[in-house]
């Protein structure tokens, strides 16, 4: 890649502004080679909202806590040799965690775990700190600083690893559980999506991006090609499949295939519904040289053996698989009203009690998420952690505060330098795309 970062030197916003360029062309390099125009709808997404810009920014975020900070005060933690190799769950905001399951066992889970990979476990709690923090003060109510110490709190005290079922939730979460139980017993998304055994298209994509198309033939047969390779269910028969345009952040340009299925019974009673998603390497944590130690021979190995060593429960979602076609990476999941998250905007003025209940939450599965993991050689990650933060437990929330003070003044600082540079440099921050070289354009030129 060659990167055309600017003009003369300039001050710190000017150097913080080229490097969020350069992280960014990047971390995107695959979608600007490919569909730049999702990739620009990516970047406005993240420009009219600063959570939306938080979802859209690990890699940002994993390459700041990796470069030398001097204002800052060095951890006092990961003094454990292997505290800095746990299994990550890469990004744990607020919206990548909710309900799994079915009727009979729903638990509150880790649901994307695309990121995983080994890293310091204290990057996945600070991340998960930060978006707390955002969601507080959206909420405004003047409660980051508890709903931070309640995330840290009960990260501690999930390092037993047990399952959070929904009858042991706060207010924010037993609203979902509910709301999944309600959906599921309507027939949704089914009903929502489906009619006369056909999924119910869209002509185009809406102004927001988004809408279910018809597959063009090379679609159709990648379709088919990863079907093939799953292990799927008995009597299993497609049905129907479509190409979801506009969902997620991060992910925005990934394809995403729906498809329609049932076991072959007649009538509609055993209709459901399967994603099919791409996924890229995830960025590498602080340390790291590679995501894919020896415990993954693949990327695809990675998506489905992680997730269903970091869930309370391997069968969190029985038709999880990664799959490879060629050079792409995709993962299988159900698409089911039982699984169901938050929107951050929904918390837009939620009460302190909700946001620091749904902080605790979210400490405790990350907690139990990082303790049923795996160190990369292999060892329990669980009491590595415990060890290492050796009943600190003042001093961890303490920690934890300072940090997501911090990194939310640098996320309102680089999503304003963001916004900036996209009115400056143009939708996809000068950018182009020319036989697989990118180049970062100057209005200087």
């Amino acid at each position: 890649m060659i990167f055309l970062l600017g003009c003369a030197a300039g001050d710190a916003d000017q150097a913080r502004t080229a490097w969020i360029r350069e992280q960014l062309a990047n971390d995107n390099a695959v979608w600007l080679s490919r569909d730049p125009d999702l990739l620009a709808m990516k970047y406005a997404r993240m420009a009219a909202d600063r959570f939306d810009f938080l979802r859209g920014t690990a890699g940002l975020f994993l390459a700041d806590v990796a470069r030398p900070d001097p204002s800052r005060t060095p951890t006092t933690f990961l003094t454990e040799p292997d505290a800095s190799v746990v299994l990550l769950a890469g990004d744990p905001h607020p919206e990548n965690v909710g309900t799994m399951g079915d009727a009979e066992s729903l638990t509150l889970e880790a649901t994307d775990l695309d990121g995983a990979a080994f890293g310091p476990y204290l990057v996945d709690v600070r991340r998960a700190a930060l978006g707390v923090a955002v969601l507080a003060d959206d909420a405004g109510c003047a409660c980051a600083e508890a709903a931070v110490e309640a995330l840290a709190m009960a990260y501690q005290d999930g390092l037993d690893g047990g399952p959070l079922a929904c009858d042991d939730v706060g207010a924010v979460f037993a609203e979902r559980c509910s709301d999944a139980a309600d959906d599921a017993a309507a027939g949704e998304p089914l009903v929502d999506l489906v009619a006369d055994g056909r999924f119910v298209t869209d002509e185009t994509v809406d102004e927001e991006g988004k809408g279910m198309l018809e597959l063009t033939p090379e679609e159709d047969a990648q379709v088919d090609r990863l079907l093939a390779a799953w292990s799927a269910p008995a009597g299993f028969r497609r049905l129907d499949a479509v190409r979801r345009y506009g969902v997620g952040v991060a992910s925005l340009p990934a394809v995403r295939y729906a498809v329609l299925w049932d076991t072959s019974v007649d009538g509609t009673e055993d209709d459901a519904l399967l994603n099919l998603r791409e996924v890229v390497d995830p960025p590498l944590p602080p340390g790291r040289s590679s995501t894919i130690p020896l415990l993954y021979a693949s990327n695809a190995a990675r998506i489905e053996k992680a997730a269903r060593r970091l869930w309370s429960r391997p069968d969190a979602d029985p038709l999880l698989a990664g799959l490879a076609d060629g050079d792409q990476t995709f993962k299988v999941t159900s698409w089911s009203a039982w699984f169901d998250g938050i929107d951050h905007e929904d918390l837009l003025g939620a009460s302190e009690a909700d946001v620091v209940g749904l902080a605790s939450d979210l400490g405790r599965v990350l907690g139990a998420t990082h303790a049923r993991g795996l160190t990369s050689r292999g060892e329990q990650a669980g009491p590595v952690i415990v060890a290492d933060i050796g009943g600190r437990t003042g001093t961890f929330a303490e920690e934890l505060q300072a940090d997501a003070t911090a990194d939310l003044q640098g996320l309102d600082r680089d999503h304003a330098l963001f916004v900036r540079a996209l009115a400056l440099y143009g939708p996809l921050l000068g950018a182009r795309s020319e036989e697989h070289t990118s180049e970062l354009q100057s209005p200087c030129n």
